[in-house]
């Protein structure tokens, strides 16, 4: 049985009344994706709709691809279907760099998308000719290398509430360009409760058995692809995190 106590107590724990604000870089990523490889060609913009795959693990991709718009996620299926979403996609990010071109992991869509793709090569080339936008592709890897780290950490050693609570938390921060801790957070998230468990090795029960402890405990509200955090230094306590100062999620994204 997976344990679901902390180290963070909940009882007593009011609820903190403050002013909300919607989430504001989904708008800013609308119109600063293109970012840099706007000077590639040829390149090329793909839609998706919700459920459709950008391309299925072991394809062979030749083309980096950057979100404009919408939410997706990288994962990997074993043998038996039983599938684990490894990171979640948000306007900005890139995909498809690596030494081989056959991709050990899917990519599918969380809600509608809009890529933009460019061939492999003409990217590198540019990167050849644009110190900075390699500085930012290196800011970017780093960074998922740490989600990486941080994803290790929850399915290994935090318990089901605390991993519940970390995933929000570091997605809240992804999409919203700054927080601050005096107002309440309404972020819209089109995940569902299996999206939640595959990422983080749980059981749907348990996810929602989570959610409906956070909701209770006054910290956040999350349903109807809607998250509400309603007390973000509570849920910051909860996961053993410090806040970012602002502007640090800028570096990044292969954004202008």
């Amino acid at each position: 049985m997976i344990p679901m106590t902390s180290n963070v107590s909940f009882v007593g724990r009011s609820f903190l009344n403050r002013r909300s604000r919607p989430s504001s870089r989904s708008e800013f990523d609308r119109h600063n994706a293109a970012f840099c490889i706007s000077e590639v060609s040829p390149r090329q913009v793909r839609t998706l709709r919700a459920g459709e795959s950008l391309f299925l693990q072991g394809d062979k991709v030749r083309s980096i691809c950057v979100l404009r718009e919408g939410w997706a996620f990288r994962y990997q299926c074993l043998e038996d279907g039983r599938r684990q979403i490894v990171d979640f996609l948000l306007p900005g990010d890139i995909i498809g760099i690596g030494a081989s071109s056959q991709m050990l992991y899917g990519v599918e869509a969380l809600s509608p998308c809009t890529w933009i793709t460019v061939s492999r090569e003409s990217f590198l080339v540019k990167l050849s000719q644009d110190p900075a936008l390699s500085i930012k592709l290196v800011n970017i890897l780093s960074a998922g290398q740490l989600r990486a780290f941080e994803q290790m950490t929850s399915v290994g050693r935090r318990t089901a509430r605390e991993r519940v609570a970390h995933l929000l938390l570091d997605l809240a921060k992804r999409v919203q360009r700054s927080v601050s801790d005096c107002e309440r957070i309404e972020i819209i998230m089109p995940l569902m409760l299996s999206h939640i468990g595959d990422a983080l090795g749980l059981a749907t029960e348990t996810a929602c058995r989570c959610l409906g402890e956070l909701k209770r405990a006054g910290i956040l509200v999350f349903g109807a692809g809607r998250l509400e955090i309603r007390d973000f230094e509570g849920l910051s306590d909860l996961v053993g995190v410090l806040d970012e100062k602002e502007g640090d999620g800028e570096a990044q994204r292969l954004v202008a």
